[in-house]
């Protein structure tokens, strides 16, 4: 990565649960992501139902809205999402270049439909665990309030 990491504030991962909330309000699954970057913050929310396109995840939104508006190089960004990708959005995330990715709330794993996936061992399959930083814990306790009050 060329430059420092942006700074990451909980204000981001507010952000990530208000699109969150606006996605769930819209009839869609409650997924929120902010894309933050040296030129700026773009928000973004699931918008698999609404659009009929099952590859509209928050993560995948955000990202399409960055590279459209910033370019192809999303290198020195910060993705923070309300829940953690899922394998879809964690290769979306790796093949735009983003090397750090802020979640809100882990999945469990061993629960259907995604087994015994989490980002880091997805990475490590393919060979690229330190290709991306996975944080976790920004305001964990609303996160988690907010998916237990949205499951």
């Amino acid at each position: 990565m060329s430059g420092a990491s942006p700074l990451i504030t909980p204000e981001h991962m507010r952000g990530a649960l208000e699109q969150a909330a606006v996605a769930r309000d819209a009839g869609d699954h409650p997924y929120g992501s902010v894309l933050v970057g040296p030129r700026g913050v773009i928000a973004e929310r699931n918008r698999v139902v609404s659009d009929a396109d099952p590859t509209a995840h928050s993560e995948v939104m955000a990202i399409r809205a960055g590279a459209k508006e910033w370019g192809l190089d999303l290198s020195e960004a910060t993705l923070v999402t309300s829940f953690e990708p899922c394998p879809l959005c964690c290769g979306a995330i790796v093949e735009a270049g983003i090397r750090r990715v802020v979640v809100g709330v882990r999945r469990t794993v061993g629960e259907a439909p995604l087994g015994d996936y989490t980002m880091e061992g997805l990475m490590a399959m393919l060979n690229r665990k330190d290709d991306l930083e996975v944080v976790s814990g920004l305001l964990a306790d609303e996160c988690v309030a907010f998916y237990a009050d949205n499951a």
